[in-house]
C-alpha cells in the first residue's frame, strides 16, 4: 500500500495525514472485497524495514494501528471479517497495542467472510530465516532431508493462508520490497501508479479484470 507520504506532500499536508488517508482506503477495500468473491486479502501494513523511519513516524503508525484496531473491532465482527496477523509480533508483546491486536483476532476468529491478514513487523527474508531456525530446532536430520514445499510452509507465518493469486503494489514502484517472496513465486504481479490513498473500487475492478483476462 505505497504512496501515503507522497499523497500528503502533494496536498501540502503532514505525512501523518497521508497514513490516515491510507487507512480509509484500506477500510473501503475491505468492504468491497466480498462483493467480488475475494476470500483473502493481505495488507502490508508495517514492514521490518519501517523501523528505520523517523521515531515520530513509527510511533504514529503504531499508534494509528492500535486506534483503528480498537475502533473497527465491532464493525469487522458485524461484517463477518476474520482478522489475523503475519509477522513477528513479539516486538509489541508488552504493549497496549499487542493486547488490542489479540482482542481483534480473538473477537473475529469465528467469522466466515473475508479473511484479512495484516502483515505487521513482517519481512519475507526475516520470515525465511526464522523458518530455517525453527526447522533446525524442531526436526531431526531425516525429517529435514524429507522436507518438501508443503511441509516447509508449516514453518512460515502464512501457514494457513493460501498463496496469493495476485500481488498488487500502488504508487508506481515496481518491486516486491521483501514481501511474500516465497508465497508469490507464481503470483501475478500488478504495479499501478495510483497512490494508495486514492485507490478505489474502480481500481480493484480493473485489477480483477486484468487478472481474469478480460482486459
Amino acid at each position: 500500500m505505497d504512496g501515503n507520504r507522497r499523497w500528503a506532500k502533494a496536498r501540502n499536508l503532514p505525512s501523518l495525514e497521508g497514513h490516515r488517508a491510507g487507512v480509509s482506503a484500506l477500510r473501503k477495500l475491505v468492504k468491497s472485497c466480498p462483493d467480488y468473491g475475494i476470500k483473502h486479502l493481505t495488507a502490508y501494513t508495517f514492514s521490518t524495514e519501517n523501523w528505520n523511519r523517523k521515531e515520530a513516524e513509527v510511533n504514529f503508525l503504531l499508534g494509528l494501528l492500535g486506534e483503528v484496531a480498537a475502533k473497527e473491532l465491532k464493525n469487522l465482527k458485524e461484517e463477518n471479517v476474520k482478522v489475523d496477523f503475519i509477522g513477528d509480533l513479539s516486538a509489541f508483546q508488552d504493549s497496549k497495542l499487542y493486547s488490542v491486536l489479540q482482542e481483534l483476532k480473538n473477537t473475529t476468529k469465528n467469522n466466515t467472510g473475508l479473511n484479512l491478514h495484516i502483515a505487521l513487523n513482517y519481512g519475507s527474508i526475516d520470515e525465511l530465516q526464522r523458518a530455517k531456525e525453527k526447522i533446525q530446532q524442531e526436526l531431526n536430520e531425516e525429517e529435514i532431508k524429507n522436507l518438501n514445499e508443503k511441509s516447509f510452509n508449516t514453518f512460515l507465518y502464512t501457514e494457513d493462508v493460501p498463496y496469493p493469486e495476485v500481488v498488487l503494489r500502488t504508487g508506481g514502484e515496481k518491486r516486491l520490497s521483501n514481501y511474500l517472496l516465497w508465497q508469490a513465486a507464481d503470483s501475478e504481479l500488478q504495479f499501478i501508479d495510483t497512490l494508495w490513498p486514492d485507490f478505489s473500487e474502480e481500481h480493484l475492478v480493473e485489477c480483477l479484470m486484468s487478472l481474469r483476462g478480460v482486459v
